[in-house]
């Protein structure tokens, strides 16, 4: 009888996921950037609409909806490995509650919204709402199919269609999830945190 070794994870390659996701993933950090310099550059010739606008927000619904996505990221990065020792049940379990943490930043998201559109604002009201309900409005356009792409995901390797010799999916998946997170980092930053 020889012992097999147990079964280790292996390195992972600069570009997991492949090429594709990681050019789409530059495309869209480059033009999510654009759009926050924009804000920033705006922030300068309108200094006192900002800091008055910028009251109105709920720094605790930011954070929390940091939170939610830092532990969907860290929940995908962990179905990545599972995925790669072969426990694709694992694997499962972890991006399903990747793509329930989206779904709980979603719903944490409107909550967010509604009072602000119950006193009228919008994207027409001036140039800070502006930028806040486009640029956090086209965040959340990025975060459902990073949902529906996890939970697809989850259901597939529940049904053991994954596993190590086939994981580019997975790592494609979650290398998205990473990127919706490092998008929400940015705005988080830049429309909640910084001041002038």
């Amino acid at each position: 009888m020889t012992d097999t070794p147990p079964r280790q994870a292996p390195r992972w390659a600069p570009l997991t996921g492949g090429e594709a996701i990681w050019i789409f993933m530059t495309v869209e950090l480059v033009t999510f950037g654009g759009f926050l310099l924009w804000h920033a550059a705006t922030w300068r010739t309108r200094p006192e609409v900002f800091a008055e606008a910028r009251a109105h927000l709920d720094l605790r619904s930011g954070v929390l909806g940091t939170l939610l996505l830092l532990l969907g990221s860290w929940a995908a990065y962990q179905g990545v490995l599972s995925n790669a020792l072969g426990r694709t049940r694992a694997a499962a379990g972890w991006l399903l509650a990747a793509s329930l943490g989206g779904v709980a930043f979603t719903i944490n998201k409107i909550i967010e919204w509604v009072p602000h559109w119950q006193e009228g604002l919008s994207l027409s009201t001036d140039a800070f709402w502006f930028t806040y309900f486009f640029l956090t409005q086209l965040h959340v356009m990025h975060v459902v199919p990073g949902i529906v792409i996890l939970a697809v995901l989850a259901w597939r390797s529940a049904r053991g269609a994954y596993g190590p010799d086939n994981a580019l999916s997975v790592e494609a998946g979650a290398a998205y999830w990473h990127l919706v997170d490092v998008i929400w980092i940015l705005l988080f930053t830049v429309v909640y945190v910084m001041h002038p």
